[in-house]
């Protein structure tokens, strides 16, 4: 049964002001099927990254999407294929890091798209996969996952723009395929889970570079892995995963300033491994397997989130690009 965690935590989850007239649309298809993708938002695109093929294969393939015009436009192909991996935009350029190569093994890569090359940079100190990464005052964190030998990571990374190195911080509890994102300088951990799809948890955690541990905040109604989250007007958002009952349809809400989850609209097609990003007050779900285990689709659905009500959205705009139009990486974007 879904939404499990209510029992579990006593929580009261009941839909969001304004989530009722809202409704999922379907977009352009991702041209290429896959699933446990990584995907950004860079300037006023959604770049996705990598994944599995539906013969298990690792893909290099790389895309952009841009909503406005609903299309898609080929990107250069990733060094290596590799399936999930972890994808941000940052002051208009698109990073990849880490992954499981088509052997299963963790990468410590990092790069980023400048032109049509993709840069090799400083590598990660530890291999990271199935992990998550997000932007926060001006360092790449990276959150959760799994490390050499197969083993949860303990620890989190965080690779400084400005300095251009990269340093091991505190992590949130060892999990994998877990929801990571950030606003106004903050990174948050959605749910997760320890091993196979029976261990989905409702672990929910924030940090802020400089911190020396991670907060726990209200736990997930439901537990999920092979979860994405993405997080906008003051909101994070959790969708998607997987649980031995078939994929999870449920999408949760959480205020940041009321520290409260809500529910949204059921994703109309239910995955894991998706891509998920937030632009223009959307959140975008792209690709993912339909059915667990190695399902793959091309679905690419958007909601638009409401604002919260009560006042203005507090930190919009922190991290946000300046960067207008396409990403053009290379370009000083500021």
């Amino acid at each position: 049964m879904r939404l499990l965690g209510l029992a579990l935590v006593g929580l009261a989850v009941v839909p969001l002001a304004g989530a009722a007239s809202a409704q999922w649309d379907s977009r352009a298809p991702m041209p290429l099927a896959r699933t446990e993708v990584a995907a950004a938002t860079v300037g006023k695109e959604i770049a996705v990254l990598g994944g599995f093929t539906l013969d298990g294969g690792a893909s290099r393939r790389a895309d952009a999407y841009d909503p406005v015009r609903n299309r898609w436009r080929r990107l250069p192909d990733l060094p290596v294929g590799v399936h999930h991996s972890m994808a941000v935009g940052a002051r208009g350029q698109l990073y990849a890091l880490g992954g499981y190569t088509v052997k299963g093994v963790a990468l410590p890569s990092f790069h980023v798209l400048e032109g049509r090359t993709w840069r090799r940079l400083p590598r990660m100190p530890f291999p990271r996969a199935a992990a998550g990464a997000a932007l926060a005052n001006g360092k790449i964190v990276v959150a959760g996952g799994v490390a050499a030998q197969g083993r949860l990571a303990k620890n989190a990374l965080a690779f400084d723009l400005r300095t251009r190195r990269w340093s091991v911080l505190p992590g949130p509890t060892p999990r994998e395929h877990l929801g990571v994102t950030s606003f106004a300088g903050t990174v948050y951990a959605v749910a997760g889970r320890t091993a196979g799809i029976d261990t989905n948890l409702l672990a929910f955690e924030s940090y802020r570079p400089g911190d020396k541990r991670w907060t726990r905040l209200p736990p997930v109604p439901d537990p999920r892995g092979g979860t994405g989250a993405a997080a906008l007007r003051g909101q994070v958002v959790s969708v998607g995963g997987e649980e031995p009952q078939g994929t999870i349809k449920e999408v949760l809400v959480y205020r940041i300033a009321t520290r409260r989850w809500s529910q949204l609209p059921d994703l109309p097609t239910p995955r894991h491994g998706l891509g998920v990003a937030a632009l223009g007050g959307r959140v975008f779900v792209i690709g993912g397997g339909t059915e667990p285990g190695l399902t793959v689709s091309t679905a690419n659905e958007s909601l638009a989130i409401p604002r919260p009500e009560g006042g203005a959205e507090r930190g919009a705009g922190v991290e946000r690009s300046r960067c207008e139009g396409r990403f053009l990486s290379g370009s000083a974007c500021g």
